[in-house]
């Protein structure tokens, strides 16, 4: 796009010096013959630069000047003062106004591309800071506007369920969960995973790398656990605890069997997750440890009014969690009632009673290996 040049000069000999030369050099040049007339014909269109004489009639140039930059519309236009040899201190005095720099007449051809080229290069660098700004200011109102949408949706449709498991989300909202109606004792299958490795893992990937495979593997549990009716608990890190049988109450060989089927999906989903990272160039051998183990527990809103959740607690909470950290990488580590209820439909080794913290005798285990031909269907 070419420049355009504004030349504000009260004798027209000069006019027409100034216009030759600067529209040889292609540049669009517009011409005033006084200060007011120049004004208004900054007021009127975009002019890139201004050379601008001293002394004219009426209005002269210190004038001039002074209105453009006190203007918030014209104040960032740059003004090259043209003055005679012996009036060095004018230009002084209107750089002191704001102008940006000062030619001598008779103007030096060289000297006067030059100081335009400089003044174009200051006025581009202030556009392009202006357009950033407004790119800024409009992708602020857009995000604003579209965060205010999204709450107002939040509230209208429920979008609680995204942040916490469909089961409590819905209870919360149906009213049926709260902290007045006191904790239940109920028998449960809890489930715990966590990936192995994972602090070598964070030692070795940049943090975005990091941040993308846990997501990836978190998204991967969550909707394994949900898929087969779990509540999702917590993620603690790299590790997801799942409760089934509750809030909802099933048949306990229901709900350790759906919990055995999802330690076994989980187990599959990890290993096509390396497959994939490892596709992207990321260095990641992932493998999931599972403990998993039925048992009776308390179950309620536990917390207080800055921070509630709906979880379990009890003996057998702590069980499958010393289970999943006693289990081999890649496997599926189960404790005694589980592996009673759900016998007939997996092939299983028993490992040696393990001496857990906590417990007063030793806790009988079960390392799961497969499911039996036709069970896992």
């Amino acid at each position: 796009m070419t420049a355009r040049v504004l030349v504000i000069d009260d004798a027209p000999a000069n006019v027409k010096l100034l216009e030759a030369r600067l529209s040889a050099e292609y540049f669009d040049v517009v011409t005033a013959t006084s200060g007011a007339e120049g004004l208004a014909i900054c007021d009127r269109a975009e002019c890139d630069i201004v050379l601008l004489d001293v002394m004219m009639p009426d209005m002269d140039g210190f004038e001039v000047c002074r209105h453009l930059k006190s203007n918030p519309a014209t104040h960032h236009i740059p003004v090259v003062m043209v003055t005679a040899v012996d009036d060095v201190g004018s230009a002084v005095r209107c750089i002191e106004l704001g102008a940006d720099d000062y030619l001598q007449k008779p103007v030096d051809p060289v000297l006067l591309a030059a100081r335009i080229n400089a003044g174009l290069t200051k006025k581009r660098l202030h556009d392009l800071q202006q357009r950033h700004v407004e790119e800024v200011d409009r992708l602020n109102r857009r995000l604003n506007a579209r965060v205010e949408e999204q709450m107002a949706e939040l509230v209208r449709t429920g979008e609680l369920k995204r942040f916490m498991s469909n089961q409590v989300a819905e209870g919360l909202l149906a009213g049926s969960l709260s902290m007045d109606d006191g904790f239940e004792r109920r028998k449960l299958t809890i489930l715990f995973a966590d990936m192995v490795g994972f602090t070598d893992l964070a030692d070795t990937l940049e943090p975005e790398e990091l941040a993308e495979v846990l997501n990836g593997y978190l998204r991967e549990m969550a909707a394994v656990a949900v898929a087969h009716g779990g509540t999702l608990d917590n993620y603690m890190g790299d590790g997801v605890m799942v409760m089934f049988g509750a809030p909802e109450r099933v048949d306990e060989s229901v709900h350790a069997w759906s919990a055995v089927r999802a330690a076994f999906e989980m187990k599959e989903r990890v290993e096509e997750l390396s497959a994939h990272t490892r596709g992207q160039g990321i260095p990641a051998d992932l493998r999931v440890r599972v403990g998993v183990n039925t048992g009776h527990c308390t179950v309620g809103v536990f917390g207080s009014d800055v921070l509630r959740a709906y979880t379990a607690v009890g003996f057998a909470v702590n069980v499958a969690a010393r289970l999943q950290a006693r289990a081999d990488p890649g496997t599926v580590l189960a404790g005694f009632r589980t592996y009673a209820l759900v016998k007939d439909r997996v092939e299983a080794e028993q490992r040696p009673p393990m001496t857990l913290k906590g417990a007063a005798r030793p806790v009988e285990a079960w390392s799961l290996l497969a499911f039996e031909d036709g069970a896992g269907a």
